[in-house]
Formats: C-alpha cells, structure tokens, sequence
C-alpha cells in the first residue's frame, strides 16, 4: 500500500526513524512537510497514487478536524473518512522521548490495514417517555452484556464554609451487545444544562425508576472506570448489579503504564475509532443538548466496542491480573462512602498552628534577604534572589510547557526540584531556598489538607486498585467532588480525623515491608537474616553493618533519618541527585558531621572532602557492602525484562514494559522497583480484602476505611476484642517467595484520633 506522509518539518530528522517503522509495517511512502487544507491533502495524495494518509502535522490537523487548536495527542489514532482515508499519528519525536512512542506508530501505521473496513454504524434512541422506556427495557433484558456510563454536574457548592455541594446524574446512556454482535444504544435524559428535561415530579420519577430497573438486571454490567459511575448511581440507589467488566480495568491489566482514559484505549483498539471526548464540552458551551446525549451515547458505544475487544483478545497474564485487581472495586467503593469524620474544632487548632508555621518562615526570609515585601510565591522574586542576587547556577532540572505548546527545557525554574538543586550549591543559598520550600509547603498543607470541601462533616476520598503500576491503590479526592487524597496526610494533619461515637480508630502497618521483599526477591540471606532478628532493630543494625556503629549507639534520630532513608533509597534504586532531594541537604550535612565526614558545598574542594553528591552516593553504595546480592538480582530483572518485556511476581501477577531495557536507565530503576513494590501492596491487598469479608459479616461493628500505603485502617466498635483479634488475622499472610515464607508481620495501633492510631 502506498501512503502520503504529511509531517511538520521541525521533526525532518525523525523521518529515517518514521521509514523503518512504515517498511516494518508494509508500506510504501511519500512525503510532505507542507501545511495543506483537507482538500489539497487529499487531492495531492490521489495525485501521487496514494491510496491512505498518514497525519503527523498538527497544523494540517487544524484544517481537517473541529474545534479549536486540536493537537495530535488529543486526535492521535483517529481515522478520518474522507475521499481517501486519514490516519492521524502523534508527533514522530515520541519515538524517542516516551518508552511506548515507537509501540503506538506501530499500531498507528497497522490501521491502514483496516481504514477501508466497513464501519459500525453509530445510532442512539432517546428515551423521551414511559412507553419508549418500556420498550428499550425489553430490549436491554435480552442483551448478552450491557455497557453503562453517566454525564454529571455538581451545583450548590459553598466555598466559604467548605461544604461541597451534590452531583447530579444530567442523562445516563447503556450500550445492550447481543448475541448477532449488534449493538443497540439508549440514552436517558434526567436535567437539560441545570433544568429538569421531565415537565412533571412523576415523569422525573417514572426516569429514575427506569434507570434503577436497568441496572438492577442480573445481566453483566461494563464501565470505563466504573468506579466513578458506580459511586453516583448508588447515591439514586440504581446500583449497577453484576459489574464484573470494566475497560480500563483491562486496559490497566494488560499495560499498566500506558494511558487509561477511554478515547485513548479506544484509539488502540478500534479500527474506526474518531475522537469525540471534545464533543461534551463543545455541547455545553453551545448548550446542544442532543450533541450532550450523543457524547454521553458515545461513551458506551466505544465502552461495549472495546468490552468485546478485550473478551475475545485480552492475553493470559492480564486476565489474571484483572482477576486479583477487580474485586477490590468493591471495598474502595465503600471506603468512599465512609470517609473520617472531622473534629472541626481541632482543625481549626492545628490550621491556626501552621499559618503561624507559614508567617513565621515568611518573615525569617524577608530578615534574611531585607526585603519586606519579598512573596515566596513569586516565581518572578525568587528568579531575582536566587538567580541574579545570590548567583545560583541555573539546574535545568525538567521541561515545562513552552510557548508552543512543545515541551522545553526548565529555565530559570523555581520549582522544588530546581531550588533543591541550587540549595546544594552553596550553605547560604541552602538557607534561603529551604526557607521557600519550608514556606510553600506549610501554605500547600493549609490549602490542601485543611482547605478541602466537606460533605456531612466527613473527609471523603477515592482508592482505585487500578491506580498506579505497581497496583497500589491510587489515592484521589472524593469522586464528589470533595475532600483530598487519603494516603499523603501528614501526621499534623491527623489529629482532626476521628473515629465515630462509640468507636476506636485502628491501624495495622506491614513492618519493613519493602525492604523484606527485597531481601526475599533477592535472595540476599545476610538481608534476610537482619530482618528476621527479633532481638534487634533491623535499622540500628544497620548502622553497625553499614559504618560500624555499635548498635546501642546508633541514635534514634540517625535511624530514622538516615539510616530508612538508605534503605528507601536503593529501594527505588535512587542515584545521587534523587537521594539528596529525598533525603534533604540539611539531614545530609548532620549526617556527615556525625560519621567524622568532611563535606563541602563549595567548589572548592579540598583533600579529604567530599562534594554533597558524592557523600549521597556513598551512603547508598554503603547498602551494597553487606547485602551484594541485591545488585546482582538487579541484574536478573534486567535480563528477565531484556528477554521477554515482563516481570512476574511470585504471586502471578506480570508487568509488561516498553522501551529498552539495557538503553534507558530509567526503565531499569523502574522495573527494580516495581517488584518489591508489587509484591508488598499485593500481600496487603490480602489483607484489605480480609478486612472488607469481615466488614460485611459484622453488622456495622468493623468498619473498613482505607488503604495507606504498607497499612489498612478500619474502625472498631468500643468492647469488641474479639473484632480487634481478628483484624490481626485478617492482615497474616503468608507468601512463598523461592521456596521461602516470607510473612511481613504489621504492628498495631489505636485511638480515637487517627494521629493516635
């Protein structure tokens, strides 16, 4: 087949990439860096005896597609029906820049084998009334599966007093797949840009009745993150019954690392797949209501599409994945729903406190720079003081969004990263960019974590088990549109979050958890050992294997901040300029000073000293002295990846990776760290799931609240032990690891305050 390649001209040098990609695919190409108009494109390929176009110029896309500015990531796989069709690609330098970039124009370029295939035709109905309801429900009843999605809007929302306000569901729209393999689509309207589309309560009513009978059939119900959908729907008691399938759930299964909104796994899998996720925020701004319903109809059209994709083709290892993952919906769904209830009297207490904290470090910098005026917010006051005044070299740690709209290098940056990194060169520049970073920080906990929106007094929340590549959770705010994310909430910030009257709040966290499934995934018996002591703290000890302290003088301040620094360093597998902002500057120099080493910021160095980052990496390379086999499994996961792109878990569960493994560091770092990862969240996802059975069997005595990294807090009736003993069982499991037990065991905490627990 021969195709026209129209790309921009500033990608000239990928185009030798762009031709071994089109010959591995079977085509042959001509070229143009030309911007063209949708006719001059077409009639121009037909000239050339074209018979497809390959769209990798964004402002070509500009005058083939609607709207404003399109990009080719928002169009990218699209397939465009016009004389002669157009498959549209991402820019040709993703080739080289993300890991997946050489995979997708791959799958973009294997389209062209079926843009000439007969499209399935997109119809909906509207459900305009009872009769029309009563109808689309005996055709539903017949469905072999059902794909269900929901449009929203929140309204009533108070600010000033942190009440959130409630989501309504504006029209909902279910896709019925039947055994022929047609597709039948509905669309149910319930509010028309804030109005009720019903004229009367009793229509309105007869609407929300329908859409409770539909979702209370027994057939198998399929969401895109249904979790969202779900949550809303329970609130109008119209719980969508047997939701066993969602796409993103397997989109998540099979590649955890690529993107999981639904335009783009449809774009991966449907042969005539054309953006349309623009389309909703188009109808609103024109208030065109059938244009709403037909995105929201869209939605499960692509949602059922791909529900069938993925039955017929999902691989092996995904299908178990999904498996151990899913069912974990369900108690993030009733974490949701519980929440913390907020002490609002102690919230206010520990605000009031760290706005003190805030003032305070504002006014140190201010003293020190003698200017009263001086905003630490300002990216333009800190690019003055730290840049031109104290003359600090410029980092250019990371990209930014450039004017246009292509990602450049970080100048001048004031970010955290940045201000870090030129803390590092200099004490006095460390003592300012510290002071920002302290400032910002106590503002960002203000805002965040006692500036969220309420709903019934409570802290709400959302986990999603198909969050984050290693399968732990995902902490967000509350799918209401409220709260904040649970799992980052700093320890000052807990003493507000309390238990309900008549319970006790408890917290039970696995011990060493990471660094146990290192030791056992390694194989490192020396590791082992050190944790296995019950005799002796596993972090003092290695303060003696790793500089010779004796272990009744390694300080409870060095253990914590040095010494489990170490080890989350290598955990990640961290280098030096990671560690350092991990770690902090000021807790390295205190470190130097109490191990006799003389570290130097300048760059001046003299005999015997040691630069910042050199003193960093020899902390971590003290890791490797006792426990040299964890280097050499690096090595084994290096070589497994490099052989198959997978990683399996002793508990089954397989990561696949993109990119070259033995050529980018980063993915090495990643895979590194992604088994232990995996294998400690997968081990207490036993337990979360342990929590939720007894949850369910305990009449509201055992309340299940949330996943916080290594540990699971739950709420506990006052006098019931016997629940209290349970909860410890619920958190045992025992994993084989290379024929050895590995049991991480979880201490125990309580009170009434979550701070306390």
């Amino acid at each position: 087949m021969r195709i026209l390649v129209n790309y921009d001209v500033k990608e000239q040098n990928y185009i030798t990439v762009l031709q071994y990609h089109l010959r591995k695919a079977g085509l042959e190409a001509i070229s143009t860096p030309t911007v063209l108009s949708v006719g001059v494109l077409t009639t121009q390929a037909k000239n050339s005896g074209c018979t497809g176009i390959f769209l990798v110029n964004e402002d070509t896309l500009a005058n083939c597609v609607p709207g404003e500015k399109p990009t080719l990531d928002d169009y990218r796989g699209s397939v465009l029906r016009t004389s002669i069709p157009i498959v549209v690609g991402n820019s040709l330098a993703h080739t080289h820049t993300v890991d997946h970039g050489a995979w997708l124009l791959s799958k973009d370029l294997s389209k062209f084998k079926t843009c000439f295939n007969t499209s399935i035709e997109f119809k909906f109905d509207v459900l305009e009334n009872k009769q029309m309801m009563a109808s689309a429900f005996m055709i539903l009843s017949e469905a072999v599966f059902i794909a269900y999605d929901i449009e929203t809007k929140t309204i009533n929302v108070d600010e000033d007093n942190l009440i959130a306000g409630d989501t309504l569901i504006t029209c909902c729209s279910w896709t019925a797949v039947f055994v022929s393999g047609k597709l039948m689509t509905f669309v149910l309207p319930l509010l028309d840009f804030g109005v009720s589309h019903w004229r009367t309560d009793k229509e309105y009513e007869d609407a929300i009745i329908f859409m409770r009978r539909v979702n209370s059939l027994n057939i198998p119900k399929s969401m895109h993150n249904g979790m969202y959908d779900a949550q809303h729907s329970l609130v109008y008691h119209a719980e969508p019954k047997n939701w066993i399938l969602d796409t993103m759930g397997f989109a998540h299964s099979e590649f955890s690392s690529l993107p999981k909104s639904l335009d783009f796994v449809a774009s991966l899998h449907v042969p005539d797949y054309i953006q349309w996720k623009n389309e909703s925020e188009a109808a609103s701004k024109g208030q065109d209501i059938y244009r709403y319903w037909q995105y929201n109809a869209l939605d499960t059209f692509y949602t059922a599409r791909l529900t069938i994709h993925y039955l017929y083709n999902l691989p092996a290892y995904a299908r178990i994945n999904y498996a151990k993952n899913f069912k974990l919906v369900y108690p993030c769904l009733y974490c949701a729903f519980e929440g913390i209830l907020i002490d609002k009297e102690e919230r206010s207490k520990v605000m009031v406190s760290y706005e003190e904290t805030m003032n305070k470090e504002l006014t140190s910098l201010r003293t020190i720079l003698a200017d009263k005026n001086f905003n630490p917010s300002s990216p333009k006051q800190v690019q003055e003081y730290v840049y031109d005044v104290l003359g600090a070299t410029d980092p250019h740690i990371g990209k930014k969004v450039g004017v246009s709209g292509k990602k450049v290098r970080n100048t001048r940056s004031t970010n955290e990263k940045n201000m870090k990194a030129c803390g590092a060169q200099h004490p006095l520049l460390f003592r300012v960019t510290d002071k920002i970073i302290s400032y910002r920080e106590s503002r960002k906990a203000v805002s965040t974590y006692f500036g969220f929106l309420q709903k019934n007094d409570r802290l709400l929340y959302s986990l999603d088990p198909f969050g984050t590549d290693t399968s732990r959770m995902a902490a967000r705010s509350s799918s209401f549109w409220c709260g904040t994310q649970i799992q980052n909430i700093p320890s000052y910030a807990k003493s507000m979050l309390i238990a309900e009257d008549g319970f006790m709040l408890y917290e039970r966290d696995k011990s060493q958890s990471e660094a146990r499934c290192t030791a056992y995934l390694s194989q490192d018996l020396k590791l082992i050992a050190a944790l296995e002591n019950k005799e002796k703290d596993f972090y003092k000890t290695l303060g003696f294997l790793f500089f010779n302290i004796p272990y009744e003088k390694v300080t409870t301040e060095f253990r914590n901040k040095v010494l489990k620094k170490i080890v989350h360093g290598t955990n990640y597998v961290m280098g030096a300029a990671t560690f350092i902002e991990n770690i902090g500057i000021g807790v390295l120099l205190e470190a130097a000073a109490s191990l006799g080493v003389d570290v130097t910021m300048s760059k001046f160095i003299k005999p015997g000293q040691l630069t910042l980052k050199d003193f960093a990496q020899s902390l971590l390379d003290a890791y490797h002295k006792p426990f040299f086999r964890v280097r050499e499994w690096y090595g084994e996961v290096k070589s497994e990846i490099s052989s198959t792109n997978m990683l399996k878990s002793p508990l089954g569960h397989t990561r696949y990776f993109f990119g070259d493994i033995s050529k980018d560091h980063n993915i090495q770092r990643s895979a590194i760290a992604h088994g232990p990862q995996n294998l400690s969240v997968s081990i207490l996802n036993e337990g979360f799931w342990n929590a939720w059975e007894l949850t369910k069997k305990s009449h509201g005595d055992f309340r299940l609240k949330a996943q916080i990294h290594d540990s699971v807090l739950v709420q506990i009736r006052i006098g019931r032990d016997d629940l209290v003993e349970k909860f410890a069982e619920t958190m045992d499991y025992t994993a084989i690891v290379h024929g050895r037990k590995l049991v991480i065991p979880s201490d125990a905490k309580h009170g009434i305050r979550w701070k306390e627990a």
